[in-house]
Parts: C-alpha cells; structure tokens; sequence
C-alpha cells in the first residue's frame, strides 16, 4: 500500500476566479480511508485527480510514498460516476480485462472469482455490460478496480447515481471490499453517512479547502 501526501497544494484553472484547490495540506497513511465530503463543485473530483497524477498542481507537491507520483509500481486506480466499461463484452471478461497479460491465465479466473463472490456478481457474469442496470454497473466497476488490488484506490462520488436503499446496500459492500482488498483511499462523497461507515477519517471541502468535521 501507499501513503498520499498534499503539501500546500493549490490548482487553478483557467478563467476561475477562485482556485479549485487552495493550500492543500493533508497526509493519508498507508491503508487508510480518507472520505472527502462537500457540495458539488468544493474541489473533491480535483483533489482525486491530483492524487492519481491526471492534474498538476500550479503550488505544491503531490506525493505517493515520499515521491512525485505517479510512479512505476503503484497502481493507482480511479473509480468515476459513470463506471465506464466495454458494452460488448460479459461482465467476467469486463472484471479480467485488466489483469490478462499481467498474471496466469489460472490467476486471473482465481481472482475474478474471488471478486464476483464478494460483491454477490455470480448471476450477473455471462451478460454483457450493456444489458446491466445503474447498480449492477456499479457493482461490476468496483470489481473491475479492485481486482487490481491497487495499492491507491480512489472514488469519486461512486454511489450516488443510484436509489436510495440500493445506495445503503452496496455501501455495505464497500466496506466489506475495504477489509478483503485493502488500499489507501480516498473518497469523494456528498454524503455524511456514507462517508462515516466506509472511511477512517472525514474531512470536510469548501472553496477547494479542507478542514476536519466539528
């Protein structure tokens, strides 16, 4: 796993008249979970991109393990809202895909297995992603990056296109793939209660600033 650190971390984009990030300073320990709750546009999808190398900081440094990262032997994986996939494929083979040519052929259905029976995929994993609903997306996604077994594991804000008691259930499937697939994590949320039962610690972003809940 990885520890993550923003020091003084600031990202303006072209335009603003307020920066997206302001003087970020905030350290997440190797397998720690970091829930980073504020309203739309407070910097939180930002901060999660930093963290996986697709920004540049215009101040500061973002550091994965000490280093400027990203770097060769860390996987970091970002989990968006719109759980991209390859629509023609069954979900056993959208779960597989990034780990073929890395791992044994044995491997591979070893780990694809173990992922399906942790988020309850078993009957899903002969269709195709294109006949799947909102929530089975979700689920298949979550396995996809979690297969990975990625030492950085970042989400942004995964749950929240779905209904409200399938939001609670996988939620709890999330914090069951916390313990059986540990990684250091950030997770972008506009949810309080789900940030307080999937992370270790909650810290508020307004105005692309961090400050710890009251």
């Amino acid at each position: 796993m990885t520890r993550i650190c923003f020091e003084d971390v600031t990202r303006h984009f072209s335009g603003a008249a307020e920066p997206a990030v302001a003087s970020v300073d905030l350290d997440v320990a190797d397998g720690e979970a970091v829930a980073l709750v504020g309203p739309p546009g407070a910097g939180k999808t930002t901060l999660l991109r930093l963290a996986a190398g697709l920004e540049a900081p215009d101040h500061g440094r973002v550091l994965l393990d000490g280093r400027p990262g990203p770097r060769d032997g860390v996987e970091v994986v970002l989990l968006f809202q719109n759980y991209a996939m390859y629509p023609h494929l069954s979900v056993r083979d959208n779960i597989a895909t990034s780990l073929r040519g890395r791992v044994t052929t044995e491997q591979v259905a070893a780990d694809v297995d173990d992922v399906v029976g942790l988020l309850g995929l078993g009957e899903l994993v002969r269709r195709t992603a294109s006949s799947l609903s909102t929530s089975e997306r979700m689920r298949v996604a979550l396995a996809r990056s979690l297969v990975r077994r990625p030492g950085v594991l970042l989400m942004d804000e995964p749950l929240a296109n779905l209904e409200p008691g399938v939001r609670t259930e996988l939620r709890e499937r999330l914090v069951a793939a916390r313990h059986a697939y540990p990684a250091t994590t950030l997770f972008a949320t506009e949810d309080l209660a789900e940030a307080a039962a999937v992370a270790d610690r909650v810290l508020r972003v307004e105005g692309g600033r961090l400050s710890p809940l009251p």
